[in-house]
């Protein structure tokens, strides 16, 4: 019995020096035995830190830092790229850099709805990389040529799929789209919803497009089918024109409103989604179940995704109009106190936050 337990120490410490190994072994930095994927690792390690997400009250698309200037005190106006339909509806705006800074509202934007674009801008004392492109500050065509290898960087579906690449070739250098002749490109780097408004780079990491929209079905004369490679990017060469000619002017200031900093959602609907687990609220849960947080807003740090409110300053939440109706005339510095039930280690616990709007 002591001889097969020694054994089986013997053989976890090995096991585990093994790990150790193979861990170190990944950490090591990795050295491509071909030219032309080292270019694209380099390519994008250059491009990726000017790509950033656009969140607005709806949803989010992607952008591209391309300008900066200086505006006084040690602060600089960054100016971002990103479709007019991520930013048509208005409302609140904040550009997202990944987990490792925070997000910084956007304070104006301008746009062009024909053509699709759009320009938000942010102030910040930090030095954010701008990716600069010939075809807006110089006037430089960038050529296309079918075949070409092309990268779309920007934040499908969710915000946890910040600057996720994906690659292809170019299709189409010119095709017709939202009725303007040539304004977009066609190739098979893979967009889906959140990549709107991203840039698609050259080998070269030049920016020659930016993304736009994908063909979902194709109809036949045997039915709808699913589309696939059949991806569009506006232009460069035809947008640059637009994008430097947007005057001081023509930039619409974004207005903040006092809020909590939360998304929430009624609890049946909560537990009608099947992705959701019902686990994660008590048992009967009366309230509503916060699904989101705004980093910009008090809440963020004291309640939590899947906290389920039960009261607000001891009245009783039962919907989405109950919480409204709290914050009826609000102004920004009110205080609330906001009552939750929390799944802490698998214990439900009630908890009470004091949340001033901002």
């Amino acid at each position: 019995m002591k001889k097969k337990l020694l054994l089986m120490t013997i053989m976890v410490v090995v096991l585990t020096v093994l790990a150790g190994c193979i861990q170190l072994r990944a950490q090591l930095p990795y050295e491509s035995p071909h030219v032309y994927e080292q270019m694209r690792i380099d390519m994008i390690a250059e491009v990726m830190p000017s790509v950033v997400a656009v969140r607005t009250e709806t949803g989010h698309g992607s952008g591209i830092i391309y300008k900066a200037e200086d505006i006084g005190g040690g602060v600089k106006r960054y100016y971002v790229i990103t479709n007019y339909h991520v930013v048509e509806d208005g409302g609140e705006m904040n550009v997202y850099f990944g987990t490792t800074i925070d997000p910084i509202n956007v304070k104006d934007f301008a746009g062009f709805q024909l053509h699709d674009i759009a320009v938000v801008r942010f102030e910040s004392e930090l030095e954010f990389r701008v990716h600069e492109s010939a075809a807006i500050n110089d006037a430089i065509g960038i050529q296309i040529i079918a075949g070409q290898d092309v990268y779309a960087i920007g934040t499908p579906e969710n915000i946890n799929k910040f600057n996720y690449v994906t690659s292809g070739v170019v299709a189409m250098t010119s095709f017709d789209y939202n009725g303007v002749t040539g304004l977009a490109i066609m190739h098979d780097a893979e967009l889906n919803p959140g990549n709107s408004g991203g840039p698609l780079f050259n080998l070269n990491g030049d920016l020659i497009g930016i993304n736009v929209a994908k063909v979902a079905d194709i109809q036949t004369a045997d039915g709808t089918i699913s589309a696939e490679g059949l991806n569009y990017s506006l232009s460069i060469n035809t947008i640059a024109p637009i994008i430097s000619a947007f005057q001081e002017d023509d930039f619409q200031v974004v207005v903040r409103k006092p809020r909590l900093g939360i998304t929430v959602q009624e609890v049946s609907v909560f537990l009608e989604a099947p992705e959701n687990d019902p686990s994660l609220l008590p048992a009967d849960p009366v309230g509503v179940v916060v699904i989101g947080l705004d980093e910009s807003r008090d809440a963020f740090g004291k309640i939590e995704v899947y906290d389920l409110i039960t009261h607000m300053n001891g009245t009783p939440i039962t919907s989405i109009a109950d919480l409204a109706a709290q914050l009826d005339g609000a102004e920004f510095g009110d205080q609330h106190i906001l009552t939750i039930i929390r799944n802490v280690d698998g214990t439900f616990t009630e908890m009470t936050f004091t949340i001033t709007l901002s």
